[in-house]
Formats: C-alpha cells, structure tokens, sequence
C-alpha cells in the first residue's frame, strides 16, 4: 500500500514537473495558493455530476470532520456543466495557471471532464492530482493525511 502510494506520487510528480517550471515563471509565488507553508486542496466539480454530489454528501462531511481538514486550504471551483467547467471563465484568477497546467498535461486530454478533479498543491506547485471518488479514497485522500501528519 505504501509502495503504491509512493508510486502513484511519484508519477503524479513527474507529469506534472513538464508544466512546472512555466508556471512558476508566470504565477508569482505569493499569489499561488499552497505556496506558503499550508499546503492547499482544489476541487472543482460541475453541477451536474453525480459523482460531485456522492462526494459532497459522503466524502466531503468526512474530510471536513477530520484534524487534516484544518490544517490545509480548501478552494472549490464549481461550474454548470462540464464543459463549462474546463473554460478560464469558471476558474478564478489565480488559480488559472492550474487549469493551463492540467489541459497541456497527458492526464487532461485523457480525463478532461472526470469529476469531481482534485490537485494537491505544495510548495507553488501540484504535488498530486486526480479524479473520481475513487481517486479521492485511495490517493489524495492519504496523500493529505500523509502531508499533514494526522490521521482520519
């Protein structure tokens, strides 16, 4: 388990490291979320998922009753629809040099609309990404309680 968690950050790492270096040169540091010693979770989620809604009333009310939750920054990105939700418009500023980010990725032109979307960011960077409650369970999920040190 722990040598597939490795793994997995490991890729994530990797694939995002390609991006990396054009958006730290166009987002300054300050302004990144999870830049500072807090590291920041983004959700972004449409309106019509129903995997949205199964990880609001489900996943979400666990996440928020744990010691993890409070020591990290939550920004939610919600839009309409699906295609609405991968448009600069629905992104808000200074978070969208992390929709450029995943669009130019492998992961984004495969799983462009799979919700809901999560990204770790540590250090001005995504430190890990994914989707699907699935993806929330068995990989951000004990990567947050791996970064901040709690447990569930």
């Amino acid at each position: 388990m722990v040598l597939r968690r490795f793994l997995r950050a490991a890729l994530a790492m990797a694939a995002t490291m390609l991006c990396v270096p054009v958006v730290e040169a166009q987002t300054p540091a300050a302004a990144t979320p999870g830049s500072g010693a807090r590291p920041a979770l983004v959700l972004v989620c449409h309106d019509q998922s129903e995997a949205c809604k199964t990880w609001r009333s489900q996943w979400q009310p666990l996440f928020a009753g744990s010691p993890a939750y409070k020591m990290i920054d939550i920004r939610t990105i919600n839009a309409p629809t699906a295609k609405a939700m991968m448009q600069p418009a629905a992104w808000p500023a200074d978070l969208r040099w992390l929709l450029d980010t995943f669009l130019m990725s492998q992961q984004g032109a495969w799983e462009e609309y799979e919700t809901p979307r999560f990204f770790l960011l540590q250090n001005g960077s995504v430190t890990a990404s994914t989707a699907g409650n699935n993806g929330w369970r068995e990989f951000i999920w004990p990567t947050i309680l791996d970064v901040t040190n709690t447990k569930p």
